[in-house]
């Protein structure tokens, strides 16, 4: 398998909290291969009006392969989405004290932006790898949300479109596994990589 690029970016804390279970998951994967590429760790704001301009600073680097890692307070296994909606909705207040309530993240922008893979595969490669996962429809509505559906917008206009992903880790225990995760998070790393056309 030739290098490909592979970014997997996860959030920072928020919430109040001290840590997120998809960045301690993601910091995991650092020195970790897919095929013949390094994985490069990036981290994401928590932040509505920061998420687009740290999306594009990501696919300026021109990977072949984008994964975004948020947390999901009800989770229980791995959640691999399907599809990004053009709404903000915070139950919680961001990282700078905003909070949209039914607000558009971009005013007249599509309702929806879908990943241009098939997440089932993709689920069942995390599973493979011993790490509980299925598909989720959509990644809600806060940040995590935002981000897939900027980097899915910003993607489809680059001459070389990478695949675009975005995966929600438990983020409480006892399903929150960070090892575990990061087993799912490589395996799923891997498939977008085969994926590839």
């Amino acid at each position: 398998m030739s290098a490909k690029k592979v970014i997997v970016a996860a959030f920072e804390p928020f919430g109040r909290r001290k840590r997120n279970r998809a960045r301690d998951a993601v910091e995991l994967l650092r020195g970790e291969h897919v095929g013949q590429s390094l994985i490069e760790v990036a981290e994401l704001p928590v932040v509505y009006a920061k998420i687009a301009g740290a999306v594009r600073d990501l696919l300026a680097h021109k990977p072949a392969v984008l994964l975004l890692v948020g947390e999901a307070g009800t989770a229980t296994k791995l959640h691999v989405e399907r599809l990004a909606v053009n709404v903000a909705h915070a139950r919680i207040r961001d990282n700078a004290g905003a909070r949209p309530i039914d607000e558009e993240l971009l005013p007249g922008g599509e309702p929806a932006r879908q990943v241009a893979f098939d997440p089932r595969p993709a689920a069942n490669a995390a599973i493979a790898a011993g790490c509980p996962s299925e598909v989720s429809n959509h990644a809600g509505t806060f940040c995590c949300n935002a981000a897939l559906y900027y980097a899915l917008g910003q993607a489809a206009k680059l001459p070389h479109p990478p695949r675009v992903g975005f995966v929600h880790v438990p983020a409480r225990l006892p399903w929150a596994r960070d090892h575990r995760a990061a087993r799912g998070l490589l395996a799923i790393a891997h498939y977008l990589v085969s994926s590839l056309s």
